[in-house]
């Protein structure tokens, strides 16, 4: 098999788990190139190749650090049809498949027992009549200024569904309910289930709970910032666009995904068990 690395350098231990990775691939008979796209001190004897033509030539993507290194590149491995498996350097690591600890496992990489591919779809999003854009765990809306409140209005399928004063609203797949939408105490929702998950941040109200809604809705958002009418939309925690009170925002499920690794009998909810009870 054909093997594209991506390193992130700046968490701490990839560079020697890279080059531990390169060493079990060759071994095993692997072909491997590591992604020439930044500056990474890894010491191997294999070639670098820029992320694009990587994409082209490989098989499999494996990723060195955490689940930000596997969402900052989810959308062009869905692209170009490559599955990701990642190993984890970075903190929880629950689109990550091994840790460090467990790279002897790399020699089942072809074992379907062992190693399972889940598909893992996207919100797909859009700013009134604009283009879609696409995350794989949440699209947060919030407010502009820190000290102040934003109002939220949300619609699915064209109804009223909430509409509420507070920090802002998390739209998450089943895939990032372990992430920030976990953290303002939404559900834990098992990633082989298609659906959205509705987390208001630090609501103004005695009543506001989380949400799931099926694969089939849709929601239009709308925000108004009590000074300047302004708000923010936010992608995958990365990037972001200034919304205001005139703009709609929609969001859906898309039919697009990413194939990831995970180990055969790990799911969603063992991961929880494994990552988030062992720190």
């Amino acid at each position: 098999m054909k093997f594209l690395l991506k390193v992130n350098p700046t968490k701490e231990n990839s560079r020697q788990t890279a080059e531990k990775v390169i060493d079990k691939l060759l071994s095993a008979g692997h072909t491997c190139r590591l992604c020439a796209d930044e500056e990474v001190a890894v010491k191997s004897p294999v070639e670098t190749i820029d992320f694009s033509r990587g994409l082209k030539w490989c098989d499999v993507i494996i990723t060195v650090g955490g689940d930000g290194t596997i969402l900052n590149i989810g959308k062009q491995a869905a692209e170009n049809e490559k599955p990701i498996l990642g190993i984890n350097t970075g903190h929880l690591g629950f689109l990550t498949a091994l840790e460090p600890s467990e790279l002897d496992t790399l020699d089942r990489i072809e074992d379907n027992d062992f190693f399972k591919i889940k598909k893992h779809f996207f919100l797909q999003v859009k700013i009134n009549e604009g283009p879609w854009m696409y995350c794989l765990n949440d699209a947060v809306i919030s407010k502009y200024a820190y000290s102040n409140t934003v109002d939220l209005a949300i619609y699915c399928n064209g109804n009223i569904l909430m509409n509420f004063a507070g920090d802002g609203i998390i739209v998450a797949t089943s895939t990032g309910s372990t992430a920030y939408s976990l953290s303002v105490g939404g559900p834990i929702v098992d990633s082989d289930l298609n659906a959205m998950v509705l987390s208001p941040v630090a609501p103004h109200t005695l009543n506001r709970t989380s949400m799931v809604l099926g694969s089939d809705k849709c929601l239009k958002i709308t925000a108004q910032d009590h000074n300047d009418q302004k708000a923010y939309i936010a992608f995958d925690g990365a990037d972001y666009i200034k919304i205001g009170k005139e703009d709609s925002v929609y969001v859906r499920l898309s039919d697009k995904y990413v194939s990831i690794y995970t180990q055969g009998g790990l799911g969603q909810l063992e991961k929880v068990d494994k990552k988030l009870k062992s720190r």
